[in-house]
């Protein structure tokens, strides 16, 4: 990517991004209160706002996370993403069997390259996902992806045991197991993924054929692997839609000596509450006089509700159910290093999103679970108390998205947490977790000491939009604030000051507070060309301070310099700052990300550009620029974002370097372009005969003057079906 903008001289078109202890922060400011404690009665004097509960002195079980799982989302090196995005979710359990390869089927049902790439794949993955410190993480192989049924199997398709001959799954199962057990990872085999759908089971479900190839796979399973746990039936439908399906599956088992040691099933109809479903689940075994055993959720949150507040919402009725582990579904699939859709592609890497701020936020539901109002109307509270930590912690989220208003959560109990209260008051943060990507940060929207009142307090917060997910901290020490100031591009050959300024909001000394000061390409690594150093000395931090007193802050300059042969591109700036706060070692860090722009005549490759709504990067069809091109627009919402510079206002032509294959809507695909934010004009995308074939197709464009946003996307009146290589803008 290439860009005509000008110099930029030092402190001129500066950002500004905030972070605090454990969340990151947008906002413009850091609301640290230096105010009276407020009482609870002031907290709620807010004409009908939602009342929500908590009760810190009912514990109610260990907290576990469970719903702290996912499918796919990671490379099948198992390398991608990096660590800084996996450690803070405490994952423990994950879903994966491959899939690229094609598997079995794809080495015409014999064992062959696809088959060991397949198996490959999941050992990497099972290898640096269990790796220490990472202690009963749960991996679940779908046996089915690896044999190839990954939905749409060729009609040829020899499916396990046809005419009732099993041999050949048999080899299969053999083939699989003895090479997983042999890499002495710990994994749990789920036998088949959906067969109540055809598209990946076609002989159906619950037939004969269906439980010779369950009862032949389960008993090969134990006989290699004596001690390992098998999963299923895994179908697609609760007992709720379905009671009939689960009824035959579990008294078939039962009679042949089958039950699966964990019982798995998907979480992904329309509103499939994780708290029903797993007591039905757990009826349906009483009815069929089968002990009780470990519930899956092995796939959660339907793919029209993957935002912050459905996240926060599943996360939080998951934590009061019954299950042993959940895993969220996948809908950007399979090796994209996405997690789940939990982060999502900028031009200067992979970033996270409010779905996995939600996800980060119910990781730190440590300690013990206490009981709250579980869900009023379709917002949902889950919280936890845990004194090692010196916190409680709740996440509130809501389901349809349809609650705009006042909210407060009453606390009370809190007699039994003596160590949350200090003369009489508690100190509250409330992080507003909005629906957007990249997300660097959640937003603190109330962060007061507030004082007890008999045994209880209350805060308020206002649901801000729909979608928002909320997390609740009550804690002594939150929040440390962490804030930059990047440039909002960068030049050859140029000098900036960046400011970083740590604050305590807390009502402690935080001692031995350091900052740091680092800048890092989009693969993820040190960026070169740029010199940075503090008080004239070249340091990627400046010198600690010993001691920082309540509310106080401390701001460090850094000097960044960049060399005349600087490559343009994008990078991210990245702040970090370290303290010792009552014993206790504590870390924060907050991103920017100083974006290139392309100018006119420019290749804009997409894959740089910011995606959104499921749009995903690939290489998977030959022919294009860059490093890439992206795909994924099967369904409305995907989107494209590029930053166009233009000398001047006036109108300039915008052409788009796509394909569009035979799969898919018939006939002429098209898409959506969105200048500056404005209404999106639909631009004709005619079929280039095969996705390995690119076409042109363009569009006018009404610039201003200076930095311009280009989108392109799948909206809800175009045909989508389609792949985007690159942007050019011309006079």
């Amino acid at each position: 990517m290439s860009s005509s903008q000008g110099h930029l001289s030092n402190g001129v078109r500066r950002r500004k991004g905030l972070a605090t202890l454990g969340a990151l922060v947008l906002s413009a400011a850091l609301l640290v209160s230096t105010q009276k404690p407020a009482s609870a009665e002031t907290a709620v004097e807010a004409s009908g706002a939602k009342q929500l509960s908590v009760d810190l002195s009912a514990k109610t079980k260990r907290s576990t996370g469970v719903g702290l799982g996912i499918l796919y989302g990671v490379t099948q090196d198992g390398l991608q993403p990096s660590d800084q995005f996996i450690d803070p979710l405490k994952l423990n359990a994950f879903r994966s069997g491959g899939w690229y390869a094609g598997g079995w089927i794809k080495d015409n049902f014999t064992f062959g390259a696809a088959t060991q790439a397949n198996i490959d794949a999941v050992i990497a993955e099972a290898k640096r996902l269990q790796q220490p410190p990472r202690h009963k993480f749960e991996y679940q192989v779908l046996l089915s992806d690896v044999f190839g049924s990954t939905g749409g199997a060729p009609a040829s398709t020899l499916w396990p045991c046809t005419n009732g001959d099993c041999s050949n799954w048999i080899s299969f199962i053999d083939a699989t197991v003895t090479q997983l057990q042999a890499s002495r990872q710990d994994f749990t085999y789920e036998i088949w993924n959906e067969p109540d759908l055809s598209i990946f089971w076609r002989p159906g479900v619950n037939t004969d054929q269906y439980f010779q190839m369950w009862d032949s796979a389960y008993r090969e399973i134990r006989r290699l692997a004596p001690h390992a746990t098998i999963a299923g039936p895994s179908f697609a439908y609760t007992p709720e839609r379905r009671p009939e399906e689960w009824q035959t599956f579990l008294a078939h088992a039962k009679a042949a000596g089958t039950v699966p040691d964990e019982i798995t099933n998907h979480d992904e109809g329309d509103i499939d509450d994780p708290v029903t479903v797993g007591q039905s689940l757990a009826d349906a075994l009483d009815a069929n006089g089968i002990t009780q055993r470990p519930l899956s959720a092995n796939e959660y949150q339907p793919a029209d509700r993957q935002t912050a507040g459905d996240t926060a919402w599943y996360n939080a009725r998951l934590a009061q159910s019954n299950y042993a582990n959940a895993m969220r579904g996948n809908w950007i699939c399979c090796t994209i290093p996405n997690l789940t859709g939990l982060l999502t592609k900028t031009p200067a890497g992979w970033a996270p999103n409010g779905n996995w701020w939600a996800m980060r936020t119910y990781a730190d539901l440590t300690g013990t679970l206490v009981s709250t109002s579980e869900q009023v109307g379709s917002t949902a509270i889950s919280a936890s108390e845990d004194p090692a930590e010196k916190r409680a912690v709740a996440l509130i989220g809501d389901i349809q998205g349809a609650y705009v208003g006042p909210t407060a959560v009453n606390f009370t109990g809190l007699s039994s947490t003596p160590w949350l209260v200090r003369k009489g008051v508690v100190h509250a943060t409330v992080y507003r977790i909005p629906d957007q990507g990249p997300l660097f940060a959640r937003q603190v929207v109330f962060s007061q000491d507030v004082k007890v009142n008999g045994d209880s307090i209350a805060v308020p917060f206002d649901f801000q939009s729909k979608h928002d997910a909320y997390g609740i901290y009550l804690s002594s020490s939150e929040p440390q604030g962490l804030s930059l100031e990047a440039p909002s591009a960068v030049q050859a050959g140029s000098t900036y000051t960046v400011p970083v300024t740590f604050t305590n909001g807390g009502d402690q000394v935080d001692r031995k507070v350091q900052t740091g000061l680092a800048v890092y390409t989009a693969a993820g690594e040190s960026a070169p060309g740029f010199t940075i150093t503090c008080g004239g000395t070249r340091a990627a931090a400046c010198p600690s301070v010993p001691a920082l007193g309540a509310g106080r802050s401390v701001v460090a300059q850094y000097t960044v310099t960049t060399s005349a042969d600087l490559a343009k591109g994008n990078y991210r700036f990245t702040a970090t700052a370290a303290a010792k706060s009552e014993g206790r070692d504590i870390s924060v860090q907050n991103s920017f990300d100083v974006l290139q722009q392309c100018g006119i005549g420019d290749v804009c490759e997409a894959e740089d550009g910011t995606l959104a709504g499921g749009a995903c990067p690939a290489t998977d069809h030959p022919g294009y620029t860059g490093s890439g091109f992206v795909a994924c627009f099967t369904s409305p919402g995907g989107s494209v974002m590029q930053r166009i510079m233009a000398p001047s206002a006036g109108t300039y032509t915008l052409d788009l370097r796509y394909a569009a294959g035979p799969n898919g809507p018939a006939g002429t695909r098209s898409a959506s372009v969105s200048v500056n934010g404005g209404a999106p004009q639909q631009i004709p995308l005619p079929l280039t005969g095969s996705w390995n074939t690119w076409g042109d197709a363009t569009i006018p464009a009404n610039l201003l003057a200076g930095s311009n946003t280009i989108s392109v996307l799948y909206g809800s009146g175009d045909a989508g079906w389609f792949n985007l290589d690159h942007l050019v803008v011309t006079q």
